[in-house]
This record gives structure tokens, sequence and C-alpha cells, in this order.
């Protein structure tokens, strides 16, 4: 799976997440693919929100419960956003109920994630992201 990922280009990546020995870990999960180029971490809503406005990634990790903005509020940020979208977006929570969801999927994310997380279920998610990108900007998948 790395190998595919490796042979799409260099990608940018957002890590929003207010647990920061979570993001070390994705950070390390992250260093095994080649194709990153960059990862920018911040640890609350209101930082995110500047970033996205700024920057374009092509990939955002986004917890849901975090300090100062949180993911749901941040979901807003994205609209008419001419940088990112939210179909870059792993929306990332330690639960996964019914209302999350339809909040989540109403707004447009596909990808989610319940933590804890295994590596591989990381990278599988990572990979989905990644694809979509890839072939929106027709870059090599060969």
């Amino acid at each position: 799976m790395l190998e595919l990922l490796n042979k799409f280009g260099l990608y940018n990546v957002l890590m929003v997440d207010d647990d920061l020995e979570l993001c070390e870990v994705m950070k390390f999960y992250l260093s095994k693919i080649d194709s990153i180029k960059s990862i920018v971490t911040v640890h609350d809503g209101m930082s995110a929100a500047q970033k996205i406005r700024n920057q374009k990634f092509d990939l955002i990790l986004l917890d849901m419960k975090m300090p100062k903005k949180n993911g749901y509020e941040m979901l807003d940020e994205f609209r008419g956003n001419p940088f990112n979208s939210v179909n870059s977006v792993v929306a990332m929570s330690g639960t996964m109920d019914m209302e999350i969801l339809t909040i989540n999927t109403s707004n447009g994310i596909k990808t989610f994630l319940i933590k804890p997380f295994t590596e591989d279920l990381f990278l599988e998610k990572i990979k989905k992201i990644i694809t979509i990108e890839a072939n929106k900007v027709g870059r090599a998948t060969s």
C-alpha cells in the first residue's frame, strides 16, 4: 500500500488535534509515506481555521472535539474556501455515534477515524483521501 501512495506525488498535511501524544503517533505513521511533503500540526480549531484560510492542504486530519473551536465549528471554514475542501478531511473522534455521523456526512465528510485506531486503519484512510486528491489534479498513480 505504501508503494502506491509514494507514486502519487508530494502532499501537504494539516493535523488538527489537541492530543499531543496522538499527534506524534500520527506523524510517525505519516513518516512512512515518502510522498508526504510537509506536516503542519495545530492543537486547536482557531489555529486550524487560520491555516486553512491561507494554505492548501491535500489532507486534513481533524479532531472533532478540541478547545477554542471544535471540529464541527471548523466545518464552516470549508464553505467557499478557495484552498481547501471538506473532501480532503478525515474526521477523528473518540466516539462516533449517529449524531456525530449525521453532522459530518451532512457537511460532506466521507472519511472517519474512531480513536484509538491501528496504524493499518490509519494508513488505509490516508490512502483513500490521497487517491481522491491525486485523481482530482491528475497526478500519476502508476
